[in-house]
């Protein structure tokens, strides 16, 4: 991989994108009109309306014999023009009724029937003839029966009266009403689908530019003709779209903060639109960013011009648009289940932000899960980039990239460490939902971390044609590694001591919540048997982690030529197999010392033991009464963070990281 080639042709492809005004009229002009005229169109234009059908008499028919009282009554409780009075019924009252309503003479039909009540007198037996289904009608139907409710309650009072009782019988239930229901609710259910329409709309056009518009124009052949790899095209294009995509989603942002903050003094009823808000929000839309590029970079390839890619892609957007609904759904909680499944689950997640009723924990999940989607549809794209049927439009190019390649020897890349990661951290979600509720918590881990990461590590490397081998090293390391790895522990656990106490000093979001959820672990597991929990949380951990992040993620990422991109890399997917934000930045960071150590000692046993002392110490202390002292001392944690750092520097050195294109099993970069 030559990054220089890819920035070079995201730089081309990106002066070209903005040359298109429509590119930029969707990315800027529309989102800076709209959250505008959308609050004060909609709150001008649904308030007058409103105003005049409360203003205007009530449209109504009478039939049958109405008392004058009733009529009197009627005329103190609400306007109302009688438009047609009858003495009588019709034989057919509802289909009369239906007439007067479709030619819309009257808003509602009133007819009237005395019974007999025992003692004397009589009561009145009404049928409403009423079509709610048009919005004026609706209106006029609640204006009807709260002035017939009125009338019926005063005339009780009124024969109470006359009986000589108190008309306070008349009324055995006192009801007050308080009304929780906020006026901003709308708007928590309506932004996000339109937040997601607009951040597809952003990318669309760049999509169909760098893509079918190519093509087109003839300039794709001749890039293709040039000494590039596929891999490096689909990157410069790929952040060419993701760019737009995702500053659509920031321009959208921002103009509904201004908006709000602006016209309603950054809220509306309950929704509070806060920067803090505004940041969640744009996180949350970061993954689904990715993801929706990914597949309108995959789609619009298969065009062979400008006017194909928008045929193609517009059911793309369709998709989009009909899954963003989910928001709007009645009754549609965000569930584990559905946080899993991609676009809905942000959609539904932007409306619990914006309510302030999301947990950081269910946040994670969304950000994981549509990560790991967004990583498997750049694979995806990056597949269809590969094959020339497509890229030239020739014919079967579905054939093409769905079939399977002929290959020989060791295709082990970055790639495939990638789509590893996708595949482990979705099924580990879905393992997590699945079993949750039929194993104990121990069974839940075990085979998460057995079945999924360890398993489908072997299964996936061995398919790849890698040496097992060099990429699950057990090799025993030097004497000076060995050292390094001794003083990394104590290291490790400063390292995680310093962080606890700069998250108690910080206090981000959901760090209460992450707390909580470590000593409810911890408190389960301390009442197993020593024995299991030593193996469920510490030994499996160790080795199927280790297996997964420091044998196929760091193997796999260390062919792209970087030492840097090998250890960040399967840091940050270490972390996010966390799941939740603030454990996430905490393992991160622990998988860069782990990674550092496996790159330097050429072996997976440095992480597996730290991992393990980690690990196990937690185990030990929560069956303890005081928790350990460098979790409560700064000047502790940072002396015990001292031979850790000695240790990194005995690690040193330059590791030759393989080039790519090497063909024989690659083992793991070695330290100086």
């Amino acid at each position: 991989m030559r990054w220089s080639i890819t920035s070079t042709l995201f730089r081309k492809d990106l002066r070209e994108a903005l040359r298109d005004r429509r590119t930029l009229a969707l990315l800027v002009g529309v989102p800076l009109l709209l959250y505008p005229l959308l609050l004060v169109g909609s709150a001008m234009v649904t308030g007058a309306a409103t105003q005049q059908l409360w203003e205007r008499p009530l449209k109504l028919a009478l039939w049958g014999p109405a008392p004058a009282w009733l009529l009197e009554e009627m005329d103190e409780a609400e306007l109302v023009e009688w438009v047609e009075r009858r003495d009588t019924i019709p034989e057919a009252p509802g289909r009369e009724a239906l007439a007067l309503l479709e030619e819309r003479q009257v808003q509602a039909v009133l007819a009237l029937k005395g019974v007999p009540v025992e003692g004397g007198g009589e009561n009145l037996d009404v049928e409403l003839y009423v079509d709610t289904g048009r919005p004026e009608a609706g209106v006029a139907h609640g204006r009807l029966r709260r002035a017939l409710d009125q009338v019926g309650q005063h005339t009780v009072r009124a024969r109470f009266t006359q009986l000589g009782l108190s008309p306070e019988l008349a009324e055995p239930l006192q009801v007050k009403q308080t009304d929780f229901r906020s006026p901003g609710t709308w708007l928590a259910w309506g932004l996000p689908y339109l937040l997601l329409c607009a951040l597809v709309m952003s990318g669309f056009y760049p999509a169909i530019d760098v893509t079918a518009g190519e093509k087109e124009r003839g300039t794709l052949q001749t890039l293709l003709c040039a000494p590039v790899r596929p891999l490096e095209v689909v990157l410069g294009k790929y952040g060419v779209v993701s760019l737009f995509t995702l500053g659509g989603a920031l321009m959208n942002l921002g103009a509904l903060g201004l908006a709000i903050a602006a016209i309603a003094g950054g809220a509306v009823g309950q929704v509070q639109v806060s920067m803090g808000v505004l940041v969640a929000v744009f996180a949350a839309l970061v993954p689904l960013a990715l993801l929706v590029s990914a597949m309108m970079l995959a789609v619009g390839v298969m065009a062979r011009s400008f006017k194909e890619g928008q045929n193609y892609l517009t059911p793309l957007l369709l998709l989009v648009m009909v899954a963003a609904y989910a928001a709007i759904v009645p009754g549609l909680e965000l569930t584990p289940t559905l946080a899993l499944v991609p676009i809905v689950n942000v959609s539904l997640l932007l409306r619990e932000l914006l309510m302030a009723k999301v947990s950081a924990g269910i946040f994670g999940v969304v950000f994981t899960s549509t990560l790991a989607w967004a990583v498997a549809g750049l694979l995806l794209a990056a597949r269809i980039f590969e094959s020339e049927q497509v890229l030239l439009s020739g014919e079967k190019p579905w054939r093409d990239v769905f079939g399977r390649k002929v290959g020989r020897g060791d295709h082990f890349s970055p790639g495939s460490a990638l789509l590893y990661f996708a595949v482990v951290l979705v099924a580990s979600l879905l393992a997590g939902v699945l079993l949750w509720k039929r194993l104990p918590l121990w069974g839940v881990l075990a085979v998460s971390q057995v079945g999924i990461f360890l398993a489908v590590a072997v299964l996936w490397v061995k398919r790849s044609g890698a040496d097992m081998r060099e990429v699950f090293s057990l090799r025993l390391p030097t004497g000076r590694g060995a050292l390094a790895v001794v003083l990394l522990v104590p290291g490790v656990l400063g390292l995680q001591g310093v962080l606890g106490r700069v998250l108690e000093a910080v206090s981000p979001p959901g760090t209460e919540e992450f707390a909580r959820l470590m000593e409810l672990l911890m408190k389960e597991s301390a009442r197993w048997p020593l024995a299991l929990a030593l193996a469920v949380v510490a030994v499996a951990p160790a080795v199927c982690e280790e297996a997964a992040f420091r044998g196929v993620m760091l193997s796999g990422l260390s062919r792209t030529g970087s030492r840097t991109v090998a250890v960040v890399g399967s840091a940050l997917t270490f972390g996010l197999l966390h799941i939740h934000p603030v454990h996430v930045l905490i393992a991160a960071v622990v998988g860069l010392v782990l990674g550092y150590a496996t790159l330097g000692t050429r072996s997976l046993l440095a992480g597996v033991v730290l991992h393990f002392v980690n690990n196990a110490s937690g185990v030990l202390w929560a069956r303890m009464e005081t928790p350990p002292v460098w979790t409560q001392s700064w000047q502790v944690a940072l002396a015990l963070c001292v031979p850790g750092v000695v240790a990194l520097w005995l690690l040193r050195g330059e590791a030759t990281v393989p080039a790519p294109e090497q063909a024989a099993p690659v083992p793991l970069p070695e330290a100086d």
